[in-house]
């Protein structure tokens, strides 16, 4: 039986959310990159994620690429740093 203390999160389930970005990466390769949403449609994701619509980012496309999934890693670290800065 797991550990229960495994599944403890914090408010913004931040290891489950780990845990499907390594889930992806290592088991849904696009190098074709077919069917991944345009670089700005990720990018107004990341920065606001209600402006994007669920069929701009071609349905739940982003959940099952791990181009996508990296593109959007990066994006979250540049934000990330952005306002870091910014404070």
């Amino acid at each position: 039986m797991a550990n229960s203390q495994e599944f403890l999160d914090d408010e913004n389930d931040t290891a489950l959310f780990e845990r499907l970005q390594k889930q992806v990466l290592q088991n849904c390769p696009n190098p074709e990159r077919v069917g991944c949403p345009p670089p700005a449609v990720l990018k107004a994701f990341v920065d606001a994620p209600a402006t994007v619509t669920l069929e701009a980012l071609n349905g739940l496309r982003i959940l099952k690429c791990a181009e996508c999934t990296r593109d959007l890693m990066e994006l979250r670290r540049k934000r990330e740093k952005r306002d870091s800065e910014g404070m």
